[in-house]
């Protein structure tokens, strides 16, 4: 009876340091993925974007061009943002309410302007299949730290 019950303690202790290690490893491998883009420029971002795009969706020639506008936009966009959240971040700067609800609502519709953007460029399948997949982001987002210094 002791065998069994040190055998079922061990198994407890190893199993919950092989999860510790498979979160450790998952974290490290976010990391990198983010430290591989972090030294391109926005249009750099902004074409293998249009290729990843392309791969998933099969965008022809005329999708691909309007879709790589249209993220060149969005990495420039992202990238002021950064500098905007740096410059706040190095100030130790608070932002009221109302620059919140103004950087939300700014957000939001920006992000509306984009699916109706995306909506004429691509056909109906393809357009189910992006919104499909923003979706899926939204609802695992890479970054959990919110930039509002409350």
């Amino acid at each position: 009876m002791k065998k069994l019950l040190s055998l079922a303690i061990a198994l407890i202790l190893v199993t919950g340091v092989m999860a510790q290690e498979k979160t450790k490893r998952r974290t490290e491998r976010k990391m990198h993925r983010t430290e591989r883009f972090k030294d391109f420029t926005p249009q750099q971002r902004a074409e293998l974007r249009t290729k990843q795009m392309a791969l998933k969706l099969d965008l022809n020639e005329t999708q691909q061009k309007k879709v790589l506008k249209l993220n060149t936009e969005l990495a420039e966009k992202r990238k002021a943002n950064i500098e905007k959240f740096k410059k706040a971040k190095q100030t130790k700067k608070e932002w009221s309410v109302d620059e919140r609800f103004a950087f939300i609502n700014e957000r939001l519709d920006a992000r509306l302007e984009l699916q109706h953007k995306m909506k004429d460029i691509l056909n109906e399948d393809q357009y189910a299949t992006w919104k499909k997949s923003s979706e899926r982001h939204k609802r695992f987002p890479r970054h959990k730290k919110r930039h509002f210094h409350r």
